[in-house]
C-alpha cells in the first residue's frame, strides 16, 4: 500500500490553496436548496474488484478535474505575494445510566456510568467503573483502582499501553483500548526520520536538545485486554490505518471509526510542486500551462494504479509478528464521483468477548464530519462537495448515510443515503426513530454578504433512498447551533450571536416539524441534558462574568418555556463540560451534577463543582473539590527554581454516597453530605511515546 500525505481534494498539500476556501471550508456550494437527490447521493458497492478500481480512479480523476479548474479560476497570485520556501499561501482548513447492585452490603447500590447520548449505547471514555473499580487511561497506561468500599479506595495494578490512549470501553471483564500510535519503522508506509520544530534548543548540562515529533504514518491501535483477573493481560492488537475519530459499544460489540488520509498515490505528481518546478510562474498564461500539464500527467499517474495503491488494510499482532490483512472489496463503499472530499471513513466491528474472533471492516469513501449511533442505527454525515462552483445563492449540503447495526452482529449494513442543507453542529444533530432520521443544521445561504439561519429536516428511509419529509421555517437569522438535543417527540435548539433562543420543536409528526415556542436569555448554552420530562439542564457561557453558567429550563408548557434557575460558576472560566458531554456527570437518585471547572483565580485552578438540582429549587452550589496541593514540583531545582504543576481536573464518579474526582494526578474520595476526604491515590506518572513496529508479515495474495 502506498501512504502519502499530499491530497487531492480537502487536503493540506500546496496545490490546494485556491480550492479550500470554496470548498473545504464548509462555504456554499450548488445546486437547488433542496439539495441534490437521495440517488445522488447512494453509495455504491463493488464484488468485482476491478469495478471497484475503476470506481476509484474515476473518483480522483474528476476530484483533479475540478482542482484543476479552480486553479485556473481563481489560483494564480501575482510573485510578489508568494511565499517563499514550502509555506502555503491559505492555510488548510483543519477538520472532532446508572448501574445498580444489590444493598450496601459488599458492593455499591448505585455508581454513575458514561454520560451517553442514547442509554443504550456505551460511548468511549477516558473513564469508566463498574461501581468496585474505577479504570483511568492516564498518561500511557490503564491504571485500575479498587473502588469499594471507598476508604481503601487504592491503585490495583498498572499495564502500558502503546501509543496516546484516547478512549475506552469495559465491560464483561474486558477493556477495549483505543491509542494513537505513530509508525517510525516503516511498515505503514512511513519513514523513520521525524519532524524538527524550530532550532535546537539549549539543554541542561550543556547539552543540546532537539525538539521532535511523533513521525510516520498515524494509526489507530486497538488493544483488548482482560481485566478479570489480579493483573490485566492484552489479549489482542490491532493496527487501523488513519486518524480515531470515535467509538460505540453495541453490547459485546465494538464499533471504531476511523479517519483515513488516503490521498493520492505516491506517483501522482502534486500540483504545487508542478506549479514552481522552475521557479514560480510569472505570468497567467504561464500558470495556466503548467496546470493544463499538471492536470494531464496526474489524470494519466492515476489511471495507471493498481487497487493496491488505494486500499488500506489493518494489521493484527500474532505471536509478535504484524499480519496484514486486506478489506474485501465488497466493504467497500463509494459515493458518485466528487461528491465527497478526499479520504476515507472506516468502521471497525469486532466482538470485544472473544481473544481471536472474526472483524469486519466497512469502508466508505470520504471523510466524515459527524457520527451518530441508536441502538439499531449509525449514520455517517459527510461534507458534500458536489455543488461547488455551481449556484452561488444556494446553501452548503451535506450527505448522509445510514447503517443497520445490532448487538448481535458485526454486520454495519448499508441502507440509504441522502442530503440535508447546511451542517450540523455535532452527534446530538443527528437523532432515528421508526425509520425516520432527525437533523439539525446551521445553513449558509450564498447571498451577498453571506447570511446563516438554522433548522430541523426530517428524512425517511425508503426502497434504499433517504427521502426529505419536511422541515421547520429557517430559524433564528444571523445566529448560528450552539446546542440540540432530541428527547422523544420534541427537538430543542440553542443559537446565538448576541442573545440565547431555546427553541421548543414539536417533532410527532415528523412530516410537518414545527416551533411551538422559545425563550430569550443572555449568554448561550453549548450542552442540553434531561433532568426529567418537564426540565432541561444545560451547561454554556455567562456573557456577563465570561465563566460557566449551569441553566435550568421548564419545559413542561412547550409553548412558553421558561428558565427557572441559573447557577454562574466562579469566576472567569471554562468547563470541559461545555464541549465534552462525557465529562458531565449527573447522578439522578442524588440529585448531584458533577463538573470540571478550570479558571485562573489568584493562579490557575481546575476543581470539581457539585451542584444539587431541584426542579422546584434550582441550582445550589454544594462544593468544590480540587487537586492543587497534589501537583508536586515541576521544575525541580536550578535554573528555573520552584514551579507548580497544572493539576487538570477530568472527570466526577459517583458511586453509592461519595464522589470520586478524578484529575491528572490523584483520585480524591469523598462523601457527598459533607465533602469530607476518605481517600487519596496519587497516580503514577506515565507519558506516552511513539513506538516502533516490527516490520509486518507479507500480505497474503
Amino acid at each position: 500500500m502506498s501512504i502519502t500525505t499530499r491530497y487531492a481534494i480537502c487536503g493540506t498539500s500546496m496545490a490546494l490553496a485556491a480550492v479550500i476556501l470554496a470548498g473545504c471550508g464548509g462555504g456554499s456550494g450548488g445546486g437547488s436548496s433542496g439539495g441534490p437527490a437521495a440517488r445522488e447521493q447512494a453509495l455504491n458497492q463493488f464484488a468485482d474488484c476491478d469495478a471497484l478500481r475503476a470506481a476509484i480512479v474515476e473518483d480522483a480523476r474528476q476530484k483533479i478535474t475540478v482542482q484543476a479548474q479552480r486553479l485556473r479560476d481563481d489560483g494564480f497570485a501575482p510573485p510578489a505575494s508568494v511565499p517563499t520556501g514550502g509555506a502555503s499561501p491559505i492555510p488548510a482548513a483543519t477538520a472532532s445510566p446508572a448501574g445498580s447492585g444489590p444493598t450496601h452490603g459488599g458492593v455499591p447500590r448505585d455508581f454513575t456510568d458514561t454520560n451517553t447520548q442514547v442509554p443504550t449505547v456505551d460511548e468511549a471514555d477516558v473513564v469508566e467503573t463498574d461501581g468496585t473499580h474505577l479504570y483511568l487511561l492516564h498518561g500511557a497506561e490503564l491504571q485500575i483502582l479498587d473502588a469499594w468500599p471507598p476508604e481503601t479506595t487504592a491503585l490495583r495494578s498498572r499495564v502500558a499501553i502503546e501509543g496516546a490512549p484516547q478512549g475506552m470501553f469495559v465491560a464483561g471483564g474486558r477493556a477495549l483500548v483505543v491509542s494513537t500510535v505513530f509508525d517510525a519503522s516503516g511498515a505503514f508506509g512511513g519513514g523513520d526520520a521525524c519532524h524538527v520544530i524550530g532550532p535546537p534548543l539549549p539543554g541542561f548540562g550543556g547539552h543540546i536538545q532537539i525538539l521532535q515529533i511523533p513521525c510516520g504514518v498515524p494509526l489507530t491501535k486497538v488493544t483488548l485486554l482482560d481485566v478479570s483477573g489480579a493483573v490485566p493481560a492484552v489479549v489482542r492488537e490491532i493496527y487501523l490505518e488513519g486518524s480515531y475519530v470515535s467509538a460505540r459499544r453495541h453490547g459485546k460489540i465494538a464499533r471504531v471509526v476511523v479517519q483515513r488520509g488516503w490521498g493520492l498515490p505516491q506517483s501522482v505528481p502534486d500540483a504545487w510542486d508542478a506549479m514552481r518546478s522552475n521557479g514560480y510562474p510569472m505570468t497567467r498564461d504561464d500558470f495556466v500551462q503548467r496546470v493544463d500539464e499538471w492536470e494531464h500527467d496526474a489524470i494519466a499517474a492515476v489511471e495507471a494504479t493498481m487497487l493496491s495503491d488505494w486500499l488500506p488494510s489493518r494489521r493484527e499482532r500474532v505471536q509478535g509478528a504484524l499480519v496484514a490483512v486486506a478489506p474485501r472489496c465488497g466493504d467497500v463503499n463509494v459515493p458518485p464521483p466528487a461528491l465527497t472530499g478526499d479520504g476515507a471513513t472506516e468502521v471497525f466491528a469486532f466482538d470485544m468477548s472473544i481473544n481471536d474472533g472474526a472483524a469486519r471492516d466497512t469502508l466508505v469513501l470520504g471523510g466524515t464530519s459527524s457520527i451518530f449511533a441508536s441502538t439499531d442505527t449509525l449514520l455517517l454525515a459527510q461534507p458534500d462537495w458536489s455543488g461547488v462552483g455551481g449556484d452561488t445563492a444556494a446553501t452548503d449540503h451535506t450527505a448522509l448515510h445510514v447503517f443497520a447495526v445490532s448487538a448481535d452482529s458485526l454486520a454495519t449494513t448499508y441502507r440509504a443515503s441522502g442530503s440535508v442543507p447546511g451542517v450540523p453542529l455535532s452527534q446530538f444533530a443527528f437523532d432515528a426513530q421508526d425509520d425516520v432520521i432527525r437533523v439539525a443544521t446551521t445553513v449558509t445561504h450564498g447571498t451577498i454578504p453571506p447570511t446563516v439561519t438554522s433548522r430541523v429536516t426530517t428524512l425517511r428511509i425508503e426502497g434504499g433512498e433517504l427521502t426529505t419529509l419536511g422541515a421547520t421555517e429557517d430559524l433564528a437569522p444571523g445566529e448560528r447551533l450552539f446546542a440540540v438535543r432530541f428527547l422523544g417527540t420534541k427537538a430543542y435548539l440553542v443559537t446565538f450571536r448576541r442573545i440565547d433562543p431555546l427553541f421548543v420543536i414539536d417533532m410527532a409528526d415528523p412530516a410537518h416539524p414545527q416551533v411551538l415556542g422559545q425563550v430569550d436569555i443572555a449568554g448561550f448554552s453549548e450542552y442540553l441534558h434531561a433532568l426529567d420530562d418537564d426540565h432541561l439542564i444545560t451547561i454554556g457561557v455567562d456573557t456577563d462574568t465570561h465563566g460557566a453558567a449551569l441553566r435550568l429550563f421548564d419545559v413542561a408548557d412547550p409553548t412558553a418555556p421558561r428558565l427557572t434557575g441559573m447557577l454562574s460558576l466562579p469566576g472567569s472560566g471554562w468547563s470541559p463540560a461545555e464541549a465534552n458531554h462525557l465529562a458531565f456527570t449527573f447522578d439522578a437518585r442524588l440529585g448531584l451534577l458533577a463538573v470540571p471547572y478550570a479558571r485562573f483565580e489568584d493562579g490557575f485552578r481546575s476543581s470539581l463543582v457539585l451542584v444539587a438540582v431541584d426542579p422546584g429549587a434550582g441550582f445550589t452550589l454544594r462544593g468544590e473539590i480540587d487537586h492543587e496541593s497534589l501537583g508536586g514540583d515541576a521544575c525541580p531545582g536550578e535554573p528555573f527554581g520552584p514551579c507548580r504543576v497544572f493539576v487538570g481536573m477530568e472527570r466526577g464518579i459517583f458511586i453509592d454516597d461519595w464522589i470520586n474526582s478524578i484529575s491528572s494526578v490523584a483520585v480524591h474520595v469523598n462523601a457527598i453530605d459533607d465533602l469530607s476526604a476518605v481517600a487519596t491515590v496519587l497516580l503514577p506518572s506515565s507519558q506516552p511515546t511513539p513506538v516502533p513496529l516490527p516490520v509486518p508479515e507479507p500480505r497474503p495474495s
